[in-house]
């Protein structure tokens, strides 16, 4: 079916649910994956990028790492660039490295957030040929938990925190 899959992953959870995604795809397919993190960096000067160039190379190495041990082949690339640049970055490699389809995580921002979102996902569907495959969300994604995946532990911890007493 697919030779190769593009994995373009960010340093969310949403980033590492994709790389699960994508393991287990690549596992059950025999596909190698080539995995491409960039660092995204504002257009305003005095804004630094969230993470460190060695943060994001150790991101991607654990990755491969984690990768070929489960016996996928992988290999993995990071840059930095302004963030309208992203979505044309990741088509373009995944042109290069021949690939078959590309594998983006998901988010799903809600309210003012989503308004604000940059739509990365958007603009590859637009520039690329390619099948692009959204990985499903994790069920904390870093910026608000998903409602409907509460567990009786969570409404428990809730019902704690409420009364107003600690932990």
């Amino acid at each position: 079916m697919w030779d190769r899959l593009l994995l373009a992953m960010d340093q969310y959870e949403s980033g590492q649910a994709a790389l699960t995604f994508t393991a287990g795809l690549a596992a059950a397919t025999g596909t190698d994956v080539r995995i491409i993190h960039i660092r995204e960096l504002s257009r305003l000067a005095r804004v630094p990028p969230l993470e460190s160039p060695f943060h994001a190379q150790a991101l991607v190495d654990e990755a491969v790492l984690s990768l070929r041990l489960a016996g996928i082949g992988a290999e993995g690339t990071t840059c930095s660039l302004p963030e309208d640049q992203v979505a044309r970055r990741i088509t373009e490699e995944s042109l290069y490295w021949l690939c078959d389809a590309i594998v983006l995580g998901t988010r799903r921002l809600r309210g003012i957030s989503r308004l604000s979102a940059r739509g990365v996902r958007e603009r590859i569907l637009r520039l690329s040929p390619l099948p692009v495959i959204a990985a499903p969300t994790p069920l904390d994604n870093g910026i608000y938990r998903c409602s409907g995946f509460q567990t009786p532990a969570d409404d428990a911890r809730a019902m704690w925190n409420y009364s107003g007493d600690e932990f």
